[in-house]
Formats: structure tokens, C-alpha cells, sequence
């Protein structure tokens, strides 16, 4: 079998399995890249010196470490997978490890800045209350921008204090949200009539789902309306994770509210904060605890 014919079986597989668009896009650069390198090649060329001559090719590129990562992590998620499919006889993953990256510090949105950026909404506006609520639930409670556009109305529960969320890989998990993110969902649910789509953000017209462009747009805005040219979505998740651990909040709760699968990624955010033992969420919500000291 070739490499390339093996490379577009494991993206079937991985649709069908239902893995996201973006996943899916992943898969193909990272492997497309891999299959620039090494050409038009069997899977039988496919060695662990191979696998480790990529690896020194990459650094040589002068890319940076973390974009490095990527590339390894895909290449060793299809390998496993041809391994696992009796495609190749050796599981060259487990001799070929995952490249250490160098570790950054995680960049967080100051209390002044957090201020400034939801003084920017007119809370008198069905569009208003909505963008407030948006970014509530990307700071306050960690959201990925997918996640707040796929929100749907019936997983809001305003009154227990939780949503459930639509993550990565289809998987379902339960958010806590904070007192000021349930006035900020109250307050644009009380402005929204029912309509006819499931989910809870919606355009103008109250029919059409907003679309992650609608929201990448909105940060735009914002940048130069709060002054904040760093501003974009995933920002607003940072600051959350690490003003969680600042407050009290353990790791381990917080890997369930960002619904990573590994302890791995929600360590970067341990950076000079103690982890202590979660007692409940308000007293760990950024909003919640805004201008506290």
C-alpha cells in the first residue's frame, strides 16, 4: 500500500468515526506536509529513521517548536492507526516521542482590560446583550469559539447553574457558569422570542445561527473599541484557566471545564499559582471576582 492511498483511508476513517471539520483538515496538512518530504513512497519505506529524519528536517526549517509538535502529533496519530490496522508491522509511535516545545508564558487579559472590553457592549440591544453574553461564557466559564456558536438553547440551565457543551470530538460535557454569566444569559434570552433554530445565539432576524466569522468579526471590533489589539477569542479561554487557578480552582476541575483529555494541556496554566481545592464556582468565576483583592 502507498502512502498516499493509506493517508486517505485514515481520513475516512477519521470522518467516519466523526471527528470535525477542522479535524479533518488537521489530519491532511500535517500528513500532506509528511508526504512532501518523503514522496511517493509505500508504507513499507515508512521507518522509525525515516520518522526521526522529518523530525530533524522540520527543526531545520526554522518553524517554531510548537508548530513542530503539531506535525509529529498527526504523523504519530496516523502511524498508530496504520499500526492498529495491521497495515505495518512495527508501532513506531511508541520509539518515536513527542518533541518538548518550548514552554511560553500563557498571555491573560488584565482586570483593567477585562473592564474596558465589556464596557464596550449596549446592554439595551438584542445585539448587545447577546456579544456580552458570548464573551461572559468565553471568560467566565472557558468556552471555544465553536462552542459558543454550537450553544444550544435547550442545554442552558440558567436556574442549576451549568451548560452542557458541545466539545471537541462530539464529546458532551457540563460547564458551571458564574453569577454574572447568568445574568449576562438571562438578560439576552429575555430579548430573544422562540424561534425555529436550536441554537442560542442568533443573528438579528432571530431565524439564523451565528457563524464563527460573525464572532471573529466582533473581536475585530472590539480590539479597537476596548483598546486591546491582542484581543481574539481564545484569549478570553487563557485568561479564564489561569484567573481560575488564582482564585482557588484545582486542575483537575478545570480540565473538566475546558474538556481537555490530558492533565498535559491545562498545566501551562500552573505558572506561579498554588492549586488549591475547588469549594464551588463562584467563588473561582474571573467575573465573579473582578476588581476583588
Amino acid at each position: 500500500m502507498t502512502l498516499r492511498t493509506a493517508i486517505e483511508e485514515f481520513l475516512i476513517d477519521q470522518q467516519v468515526r466523526g471527528n470535525s471539520p477542522k479535524t479533518l483538515r488537521y489530519y491532511r496538512q500535517t500528513l500532506e506536509h509528511f508526504l512532501k518530504y518523503t514522496g511517493p513512497v509505500s508504507l513499507m519505506e515508512i521507518t522509525l529513521s525515516l520518522c526521526k529524519r522529518y523530525y530533524i528536517h522540520l527543526t531545520e526549517t526554522g518553524i517554531a517548536s510548537t508548530t513542530i509538535q503539531t506535525y509529529i502529533r498527526g504523523l504519530r496519530a496516523f502511524l498508530t492507526w496504520c499500526y492498529n490496522e495491521e497495515y505495518m508491522a512495527e508501532h513506531i509511535p511508541a520509539r518515536f516521542k513527542l518533541p518538548k516545545a518550548q514552554c511560553k508564558a500563557v498571555d491573560v487579559l488584565t482586570d483593567d482590560e477585562i473592564r474596558r472590553l465589556f464596557a464596550c457592549f449596549d446592554l439595551r440591544t438584542m445585539v448587545g446583550s447577546r456579544n456580552y453574553a458570548i464573551c461572559a461564557l468565553m471568560l467566565d466559564s472557558g468556552l471555544r469559539l465553536n462552542e459558543v456558536v454550537t450553544l444550544e438553547g435547550g442545554n442552558v440551565r440558567i436556574d442549576a447553574g451549568y451548560i452542557i457543551v458541545n466539545g471537541k470530538g462530539n464529546k458532551q460535557r457540563t460547564v458551571p457558569l458564574g453569577l454574572q454569566s447568568r445574568r449576562a444569559l438571562m438578560r439576552y434570552m429575555g430579548r430573544v422570542p422562540v424561534c425555529s433554530v436550536k441554537t442560542l445565539f442568533v443573528q438579528k432576524d432571530n431565524q439564523i445561527p451565528v457563524k464563527q466569522s460573525t464572532v471573529k468579526q466582533l473581536f475585530r471590533k472590539l480590539k479597537t473599541r476596548a483598546n486591546i489589539p491582542r484581543l481574539r477569542p481564545h484569549l478570553l479561554r487563557h485568561s479564564f484557566a489561569t484567573r481560575y487557578l488564582q482564585h482557588g480552582g484545582d486542575i483537575y476541575s478545570l480540565q473538566q471545564i475546558l474538556g481537555h483529555t490530558s492533565l498535559e494541556m491545562v498545566k501551562r496554566y500552573v505558572h506561579q499559582i498554588p492549586a488549591k481545592t475547588i469549594i464551588c464556582f463562584p467563588q473561582f468565576s474571573p467575573l465573579d471576582n473582578l476588581g476583588k483583592k
